[in-house]
């Protein structure tokens, strides 16, 4: 037996990601990030799905190694939707934007929000 279908939940998902990428936007400058990129669906336009969620390229200065740099973003923005976060120094995204394929992506399909 199939599900039963929810009609506008696209609609409705896609406002609370919208939502919450504005709320990103206005409060991470003030918690150290000189610039933000969306990647991933939103920019994309499949955001209506119900698996979709916010991909963001952060450039912070941090000493934390590369792998545990997002914690700091779900610690203290708390998403109420899916979120990754793919943090870099600034002297990291400079030397890597020519051949990192994440960054590479989001120089050319990425939305820029910030810095």
């Amino acid at each position: 037996m199939s599900p039963p279908m929810m009609f506008g939940f696209g609609l409705q998902r896609k406002q609370m990601l919208e939502s919450e990428l504005r709320r990103f936007v206005d409060e991470m400058p003030a918690l150290g990030m000189t610039r933000l990129i969306l990647v991933g669906d939103l920019v994309s336009s499949r955001s209506n799905s119900h698996t979709s969620e916010i991909e963001l390229v952060v450039v912070q200065e941090t000493d934390e190694p590369f792998h545990r740099r997002s914690e700091f973003w779900v610690t203290h923005l708390r998403p109420a939707v899916a979120t990754s976060f793919y943090v870099y120094t600034e002297v990291e995204f400079a030397e890597m934007q020519d051949i990192d394929p994440l960054l590479i992506h989001a120089q050319h399909y990425g939305d820029s929000l910030y810095g």
